[in-house]
């Protein structure tokens, strides 16, 4: 199928991922608790796909920096979650087998690098804050050459691949805001986070401290994203599209404002589902 904004073809699907959690955009799941669950599966395009995955382990590191000091399992979980979406336990597939298509001592470090963290994060007694940052620039560097190897390059200059990476961001962040309010079960989870009764979607009823960071931390990443799919529209992009954009902008610092303000799960899935998604598959013709 053509790319529609560029005119390029559109990669293929392979296996960069599962399709995350059941269903499609449409879906809706109900929990015992009568608490309404939103969840869709991934654009389609590995490229697309490969951007987000790297955003996704590049915000997870940047918090096993910023909790180390204060929260070691906080800083664990991170490391954890690091590991699990490199080695495939997670819904985004085994990254280093992309990787390894094109490069296999790139793939192998990806491996060895976030294994390392993790081992450190996890190490008795605790670890030196210069060992952690150690770890961490050797993961992020590497994390680049996986990039540099891996996507084409055209990618970073396509409006269209940047604007379903942005929608994938967007998908992950409301996912890890359900895992926060307990909508979903989330694996692996530090023992101390506080689980509290009554209404799962009342905004004091934060269940999983490390997935409403990541939630927090992952909105700003889909900000990120937008703003360099928005600097490569091309000149000929239309007036509707480029003013669907400039709401984007606007939508994605709602939904930041909303998941720093802890708001009810279920206002924040109404805005992704009913405001962001139509507005970015306007915008960049994802559908």
């Amino acid at each position: 199928m053509k790319n529609v904004m560029t005119g390029t073809p559109r990669t293929p699907v392979i296996a960069i991922m599962v399709i995350l959690l059941v269903g499609s955009i449409s879906s809706i799941i109900i929990f015992a608790y009568k608490q309404t669950a939103y969840a869709h599966t991934f654009t389609g395009d590995e490229s697309a796909s490969f951007m987000s995955v790297i955003k996704i382990l590049q915000a997870e590191a940047n918090l096993v920096q910023s909790n180390l000091a204060s929260n070691v399992s906080l800083a664990q979980d991170h490391a954890k979650a690091v590991a699990d979406v490199v080695n495939g336990n997670h819904t985004f597939g085994v990254l280093p087998d992309e990787v390894s298509e094109n490069n296999k001592r790139v793939a192998t470090d990806v491996i060895h690098s976030s294994n390392a963290l993790l081992a450190s994060v996890k190490g008795e007694p605790a670890p030196a804050p210069a060992d952690i940052k150690a770890k961490l620039d050797n993961l992020n560097a590497t994390l680049q050459e996986a990039n540099a190897v891996r996507l084409p390059k055209d990618a970073a200059s396509n409006s269209t691949i940047n604007g379903m990476a942005t929608k994938d961001l967007v998908n992950e962040t409301l996912r890890q805001y359900s895992y926060a309010f307990g909508v979903a079960n989330v694996s692996g989870a530090s023992k101390n986070t506080t689980a509290k009764s009554g209404d799962p979607s009342s905004s004091s009823n934060i269940m999983n401290m490390s997935a409403y960071q990541s939630a927090k931390a992952l909105s700003s990443q889909a900000e990120t994203m937008l703003s360099q799919a928005k600097s490569v529209i091309p000149a000929n992009a239309t007036a509707t599209t480029k003013a669907t954009i400039v709401k984007l902008a606007t939508d994605l610092s709602q939904l930041k404002s909303s998941i720093d303000a802890k708001d009810p799960y279920e206002k924040v899935a109404t805005l992704v589902m009913k405001t962001i998604y139509p507005d970015l598959d306007a915008a960049f013709r994802l559908k």
